[in-house]
């Protein structure tokens, strides 16, 4: 089970699988990690924000990316 990491780190390790976040859309304090028509949206609250578990296992299943990942 992956553990919290902050959104900025979750960002880093996303660009090479070419999914991009943006903050643009969904709100105030939320944003979405967008890549192709697939989206998942997060709840932010700046670049220290602490991306649970449960949302990172979601980005895993979303995006069919490696389950170590964020290990």
């Amino acid at each position: 089970m992956p553990k919290a990491i902050e959104l900025r780190k979750v960002i880093e390790l996303l660009k090479a699988y070419d999914i991009e976040f943006t903050h643009k859309s969904g709100g105030k304090h939320s944003g979405k990690f967008v890549k192709g028509n697939k989206s998942f949206p997060v709840k932010t609250h700046g670049m220290k924000t602490m991306i649970l578990s449960y949302a990172l296992k979601g980005l895993i299943k979303k995006f069919e990316l490696p389950s170590n990942l964020f290990d």
